[in-house]
């Protein structure tokens, strides 16, 4: 009896050591496969924008309009609806209080060398034809910006152009349907408001040919997803999400702003307010952290997290260019629990770069 019991006590604390190494073991392979998810979600969140920011400015990139609110209508949002955009290449929506910024990106997809089409004639009304000096390049169904000095810019589709004599420079962009160019099926228009929408422009307007399928995707971030809305190109407007465990977003505007030189002199989150101050930025500093979906029992991670390294003018060896300090993420004892992981770049604004 006794060798029995201390088979049974040996057995015992075998299997509480067996135990206790597999629950180590368990719990190192979910922090392990939770902080791979992490990394895979937060690089291919990173790459997705810096992807889309490499695109910006695309057929906008005119330093006569930076800046300039867009005046849209979408026939497809219950039954009309107005909406706004900007004449920018990228924008920073910065968050409240340390929460996450919102990107917006804006750029054509036009086949041929984007350069804006002179009017030729000045219109009568806003819903009025636009007549351009030459209409080279636009096809029925692509979008189009009018801007002038000292208006609002509008969005409008092309839905006819005629061959008639004396209309042969005209573009239409009534509401109803156009004629696809790649298919010949008839296609209902989406952004042409029937009675214009409140501009009418003189011979000192250009129009902007963005192609078939512009974009003006914006990032955001919500309920720790990264969210797309797509404003151009999708047939919702409604935020999706795309990247799961991803819990901040923060950019910074990259400006040149000594000398016009095409060199960046500064990061900052200052918004640009007018065209010349659009035209200094040549760059934006992004950074994403993605989150584990592990909650750990003990806190393991710390109390602050810097989303880019301290660089700043009088630091040994100074920083090229200067920037004032990054945001530092502050985490709640809760937050403590999860392991981050952060993301950052610098992406090149090249559309800026290499603008007429």
């Amino acid at each position: 009896m006794v060798e029995l019991l201390v088979a049974v006590v040996i057995s015992l604390i075998a299997s509480l050591a067996i135990f206790q190494v597999f629950a180590a073991f368990e719990g190192q392979k979910r922090t392990t496969a939770a902080g791979g998810e992490a990394q895979t979600n937060g690089a291919l969140a990173l790459f997705t924008l810096e992807r889309d920011a490499r695109q910006a400015g695309y057929g906008i990139n005119n330093l006569d309009f930076l800046g300039c609110t867009i005046l849209g209508w979408d026939e497809q949002l219950g039954g009309g609806t107005a909406f706004t955009l900007k004449f920018v290449p990228l924008e920073i929506t910065q968050g409240a209080a340390g929460a996450p910024d919102t990107l917006t990106v804006m750029y054509g997809n036009g086949d041929l060398l984007p350069n804006p089409a002179n009017l030729s004639q000045n219109m009568p009304s806003p819903s009025a034809d636009f007549k351009v000096t030459n209409r080279y390049g636009f096809m029925e169904g692509d979008l189009v910006v009018a801007a002038e000095a000292g208006k609002d810019c509008t969005l409008a589709q092309v839905s006819n152009l005629p061959g008639t004599p004396g209309q042969t420079e005209n573009l239409v962009h009534n509401s109803g349907t156009y004629t696809s160019p790649h298919t010949g099926a008839q296609v209902a228009t989406r952004y042409n408001k029937p009675a214009g929408l409140g501009v009418s422009y003189t011979t000192n307007g250009k129009l902007f040919n963005l192609g078939a399928l512009p974009s003006n995707n914006i990032y955001l971030v919500q309920n720790g997803q990264l969210m797309l809305q797509q404003m151009l190109s999708a047939a919702s407007t409604a935020p999706a999400a795309i990247y799961d465990s991803i819990v901040q977003l923060q950019a910074q505007y990259g400006k040149d702003t000594a000398g016009s030189d095409g060199i960046i002199d500064v990061f900052d989150e200052v918004p640009p307010l007018t065209a010349a101050e659009w035209a200094q930025v040549l760059a934006v500093r992004v950074a994403v952290v993605a989150r584990s979906g592990l909650y750990e029992k003990d806190e393991v991670s710390p109390a602050t997290i810097k989303l880019w390294d301290d660089c700043l003018p009088t630091s040994v060896p100074a920083c090229n260019p200067p920037y004032t300090t990054g945001p530092v993420w502050t985490l709640t004892a809760d937050e403590r629990h999860y392991r981050y992981k952060v993301f950052r770049t610098v992406v090149p604004i090249r559309n800026m770069i290499w603008r007429p």
